[in-house]
């Protein structure tokens, strides 16, 4: 049987160690066929280029992509972002899950999908002698291709409460296209929907954290929703970002990039764990990515920890941790 290819993207700095995890426990279930291309400064460093020839074959055959951080110089283009635009990659999807009831409401599981800027839209600041015009284009297609690929999303992971959050308030327009999308692809008839303006969303979120299990909210506010959701199941660095295209899905895990007090080699790799199950459910190996959740919950519980969420093991070894209670 052929197996999915996913492409592993170590980038620079801390990107090499973590990513390490997540390809340590995808080679676990041996589902996935890894490959490894170079980006950012660690490629210019061997080739001359922070986005090598080389890297951009290895899209041709690789529709799943991890990524680790990248570092360029100032005003230099950034080559993950150039990748984001040549695969159009226009939706964004962050998954918030409390991993330890000290960390977080226990129980909270809940994806938030948003266009994504770079693709979905563009926006513009002008100078004037007064001061400065902010304008934002919005094509007309956007919101239904990002709702069409949480829909599929959501379908997959059998979510059924979903909310969608505009602003009608301050951008009526665009937050009735928005709604005139969410009720186009996600019938309210198969589906527990809501809808409810983000600041009232704001007010009522710490009552009924768990409500939903999905948010599809308009992204000029996704960045505020995002801060919510990580203050209520840990922080912002647990948490991977996946951006998804119709052919592409390109996942971002995210770090803390230093540590007081620890050297090299503490830095938490949870983020590219969690990275790990969810390119697992992408191949459709569902209870698989549930075991990984699991095992990596079941750590958390048993306090074997990162230095950063009051544990005192380096990555490798809170790899070891998670990969050893996979059952």
């Amino acid at each position: 049987m052929k197996l999915d290819k996913v492409l592993i993207l170590s980038g620079d700095g801390i990107g090499p160690s973590v990513t390490k995890s997540a390809e340590r426990v995808l080679a676990h279930f041996d589902c996935v066929e890894i490959c490894h291309g170079e980006i950012g400064r660690s490629a210019y460093e061997h080739t001359g280029s922070y986005l090598p020839r080389e890297t951009i074959d290895l899209l041709d055959d690789c529709k799943i992509i991890i990524s680790g951080p990248v570092n360029v110089p100032e005003g230099t283009k950034n080559p993950l972002q150039v990748i984001k635009i040549q695969l159009d990659l226009f939706g964004r999807g962050r998954i918030y899950h409390t991993m330890s009831p000290d960390l977080g409401i226990e129980g909270m599981d809940v994806t938030l999908w948003s266009s994504y800027n770079n693709i979905a839209s563009e926006i513009v600041e002008v100078k004037d002698f007064d001061g400065i015009t902010i304008s934002k284009y919005i094509k007309n297609d956007s919101y239904g291709r990002m709702m069409e690929i949480a829909h599929s999303d959501i379908d997959a992971r059998g979510l059924s409460k979903i909310l969608c959050l505009t602003r009608k308030d301050f951008f009526p327009i665009s937050s009735g296209m928005f709604e005139e999308a969410f009720d186009t692809i996600l019938s309210s008839d198969k589906y527990d929907t809501d809808k409810l303006n983000v600041k009232d969303w704001m007010s009522c979120v710490f009552r009924e954290p768990k409500r939903y299990g999905c948010i599809i909210c308009v992204d000029l506010y996704n960045q505020i929703v995002a801060g919510v959701l990580s203050g209520l199941t840990g922080n912002e660095n647990l948490f991977p970002t996946v951006y998804r295209g119709y052919d592409y899905s390109l996942y971002e895990p995210n770090f803390a990039t230093s540590i007081k007090g620890f050297e090299a080699g503490y830095e938490n790799p949870t983020s590219a764990i969690i990275t790990a199950a969810l390119v697992l459910k992408k191949v459709g190996k569902l209870e698989e990515a549930d075991r990984v959740m699991d095992a990596l919950c079941d750590a958390y519980g048993a306090g074997k920890r990162t230095p950063d969420v009051g544990g005192n093991l380096s990555t490798e070894a809170f790899t070891d941790e998670v990969i050893s209670r996979i059952k």
